[in-house]
């Protein structure tokens, strides 16, 4: 009787496979509440036929501001998730892991949060409103630096055999 071998995916890489999914929708469901959220700027029609932006103080800034501590705080919650829910697969790879997962949420995040924002009309008329583009720059590595520090810190805090 010849028995027949069944592939079968490695449990470490089922649950990195589990977290990169649940990284990216959860990212991505918040990152499309704060498009709908970001700040607007607002301009008139002026006689000359362009338009006088109003309000130019700190829009970008506070988009800025506000992916920053969003994704750093979604960073923070899934180093932890990852360490606690992963305990049979603890180690340098999973703590990588667990950075990309998030460098990748991030980009989800800023995606889909440009997707949800409104953005400049086809047709203005007297008064458009929309949301200006920025660039994230140093804020990409927010997610990922906070999800390897959260990892590193439970690991480094946590007392083996202390149930």
């Amino acid at each position: 009787m010849v028995s027949k071998s069944k592939f079968r995916i490695p449990r470490s890489i089922g649950f990195g496979a589990g977290l990169l999914a649940l990284v990216l929708v959860v990212y991505s469901a918040v990152g499309a509440v704060w498009g709908m959220w970001r700040p607007t700027l607002t301009g008139r029609e002026v006689e000359d036929g362009g338009y006088a932006i109003e309000n130019v103080a700190d829009v970008q800034f506070s988009s800025f501001i506000v992916f920053a501590v969003l994704v750093g705080f979604l960073g923070l919650c899934f180093g932890l998730f990852s360490y606690m829910r992963g305990a049979a697969f603890r180690g340098v790879g999973q703590l990588l892991w667990c950075g990309v997962a998030c460098l990748a949420g991030a980009a989800a995040f800023y995606v889909v949060g440009g997707v949800t924002a409104h953005s400049a009309p086809a047709d203005p008329g007297q008064v458009v409103q929309f949301v200006p583009k920025f660039a994230p720059g140093i804020a990409w590595v927010v997610s990922p630096f906070m999800a390897m520090f959260a990892y590193w810190s439970a690991a480094f805090v946590d007392v083996p055999g202390a149930d």
